[in-house]
């Protein structure tokens, strides 16, 4: 008899490894944060589980990697949906972050940890206000995350006006934030906790800011994270002011690396994607974002150039199988046939390819042997998943993320039959609701169109 630490038993397991196999009736035995197997079913008696997990009726798979987020920014939840990303952004959400308390991030950052968990999502690289909030949720909650500051030398409130101007006070205040964040916690939690430098765009922050930048990521040795080509008004403003593209632009000024992510690329153009190749940069696709908006990124040009790509959610929907099948199906009708994407496919990329993407391919985003032991396991005798042939079209057009029952991170199971251990986040929604009608006047007096309720005027209600 062997003994592990846990054992996690699948009816059919998807390690996500090379060839992207399915097995039937496999399971993994993990010893402290290690994966020590992952394989066909051992005869009974071959291990001596402390715990176990699983059975018949149960799949297991990598933790979805969420490589591009925002977990405390569900305020903005159904504010920009039916909105054009330009006026989403400026009219609404640029006007009212500013306002939004320390203590309204922690809780909102809670919520979103404890979505990511019950979605089936166990690593995060996350770039937001008030980091430290979101490290105590992760801390609770028992979530990997990557976590940066939003580094910005702009008035993000008056981008709405045309009005770039640079402030250096304020790009030298939020830089700072960002690096005595990663000074105190990357590394942190045995190294489930890593940090970024996170600066936010290439319109919002100014040539100096994104070399300070780079300078400070570099002596700190960690990564960055930022939004490119993510709206039309940022691709003209940077074409204005700099005679290129917005990732020729931070080619340009030194700041593309192996080590950087990008998000959303929606108005990227060929000499971009270019510049992403020659830096070997990375890219995170975020597919329930761009249907909304009605432009989806070049996306077969992007994987046809080798460019390092994985899935993330972004803001509002922090669904991975939700994603899955908005790329699948928004790349078979841009392409025109059945085949331009595959299941399997947009699975690697929701796990072993996000992984990639941050640079953590070699300990998480597939179940193998030396690996750390980050897995869900989602229930399938459901109505909506019977009868279950296997494939991974069974798993990925119609698992939902309310099939995941238990998550395993760092080989701790975090959740169990859908129960947080670390975070209650039952509570956490009690004393978000009570802060709503104070969030709805707030928008309702921004204008947003998409108030509805007790004291909102918008809508002719009152």
């Amino acid at each position: 008899m062997n003994p592990v630490d846990l054992l996690v038993k699948a009816e059919f397991l998807y390690p996500v490894s090379e060839g992207m196999p399915i097995i039937s009736n496999g399971e993994v035995a993990v010893i402290g944060t290690r994966i020590v197997y992952a394989g066909p079913a051992m005869p009974s008696g071959h291990w001596q589980p402390k715990n176990t997990l699983g059975g018949p009726g149960k799949i297991v798979l990598p933790g979805f990697v969420n490589c591009h987020s925002h977990a405390a920014s569900l305020i903005f939840r159904s504010q920009t949906d039916d909105h054009a990303a330009k006026a989403a952004l400026l009219d609404v959400a640029f006007r009212m972050e500013k306002d939004v308390t320390e203590a309204d991030w922690s809780l909102l950052g809670a919520l979103g940890c404890a979505d990511m968990l019950l979605s089936g999502i166990t690593t995060i690289n996350d770039i937001w206000y008030s980091p430290e909030t979101l490290v105590e949720s992760v801390l609770q909650s028992g979530l990997r995350a990557q976590i940066a500051n939003k580094v910005f030398d702009v008035k993000l409130e008056e981008l709405r006006n045309g009005d770039y101007t640079h402030h250096q006070a304020i790009g030298e205040k939020r830089l700072r934030h960002g690096i005595e964040f990663v000074e105190t916690w990357h590394g942190a939690a045995d190294g489930r906790i890593t940090g970024r430098i996170g600066t936010h765009a290439t319109d919002t922050c100014s040539s100096a800011l994104l070399k300070e930048a780079r300078l400070e990521a570099t002596r700190l040795g960690v990564g960055m994270h930022i939004h490119a080509a993510q709206s039309a008004s940022e691709a003209e403003h940077i074409k204005a002011a700099h005679g290129c593209g917005p990732v020729e632009y931070l080619r340009d000024v030194g700041m593309l690396a192996p080590d950087v992510v990008l998000a959303h690329l929606v108005f990227a153009e060929e000499a971009d994607f270019d510049a992403i190749v020659s830096c070997n940069a990375n890219y995170a696709h975020c597919p329930t974002i761009y249907p909304r908006r009605g432009r989806y990124p070049q996306f077969e040009k992007i994987i046809a150039k080798g460019i390092k790509t994985g899935f993330a959610t972004d803001w509002m929907l922090n669904d991975p199988f939700e994603g899955m099948r908005y790329a699948i199906n928004a790349m078979r009708l841009c392409l025109g046939g059945p085949h331009a994407m595959t299941c399997d496919q947009a699975l690697r990329f929701h796990t072993l390819g996000a992984a990639q993407v941050l640079g953590l391919d070699h300990e998480i985003g597939s179940l193998e042997v030396g690996k750390k032991a980050d897995l869900i396991v989602v229930d399938i005798n459901q109505p909506h998943l019977q009868p279950y042939y296997g494939s991974y079209a069974a798993f990925v057009y119609y698992a939902k993320s309310s099939d995941v029952v238990d998550t395993v991170i760092d080989g701790k199971v975090v959740m169990h039959e859908r129960h947080i251990t670390g975070l209650n986040h039952h509570s956490t929604l009690e004393q978000l609701q009570k802060r709503v009608p104070g969030w709805r006047s707030q928008l309702s007096s921004l204008g947003s169109p998409a108030v509805f309720g007790p004291g909102c005027d918008c809508c002719g209600l009152v």
